[in-house]
């Protein structure tokens, strides 16, 4: 008598592969199911700008501070500096993100550093060439703006 073949208690069968490729290195490999349609995740609504300001210096940069609210509630510190590249215009922007749980010690943190440098300021000699080197390069742009009169 024979014994009764073992399954694994499952009674589907693997469904026939349609359209397989040619064998690809001795294997067969079967093609894969047409693509579906990618559907984007749902849009985060933008955070809700509680404040912010923003200085230019005297190079190419500008330096922008926003309080964002989180769609969680939560505070976002956003410091920004853009920087214009003089050959391309094209602005490049580095940003620094601080959520609210880190806001006490990030501030801590600014204030050390603000009276380490308010105990430690630059020489006036050191102060001078960058006024003058800033000087020089602002006079140099605006030259090379300006269109030739013919």
């Amino acid at each position: 008598m024979a014994t009764p073949a073992r399954t694994n208690g499952s009674s589907r069968t693997k469904p026939a592969v349609r359209n397989a490729s040619p064998p690809v290195n001795g294997k067969k490999v079967a093609s894969k199911a047409p693509a579906k349609a990618i559907q984007s995740p749902p849009q985060k609504p933008e955070p809700k700008i509680l404040f912010q300001k923003l200085f230019h210096s005297i190079g190419p940069r500008t330096y922008a501070a926003h309080v964002k609210e989180l769609g969680n509630g939560n505070h976002l510190l956003v410091l920004t500096e853009g920087k214009r590249d003089a050959d391309t215009g094209e602005v490049r922007k580095t940003r620094l993100l601080i959520f609210g749980e880190d806001f006490n010690a990030f501030f801590k943190l600014l204030s050390d550093t603000a009276a380490f440098i308010r105990a430690n300021p630059l020489s006036e000699e050191i102060r001078e060439k960058r006024r003058k080197m800033w000087a020089r390069r602002n006079r140099e742009s605006r030259g090379a703006v300006r269109p030739q009169a013919d």
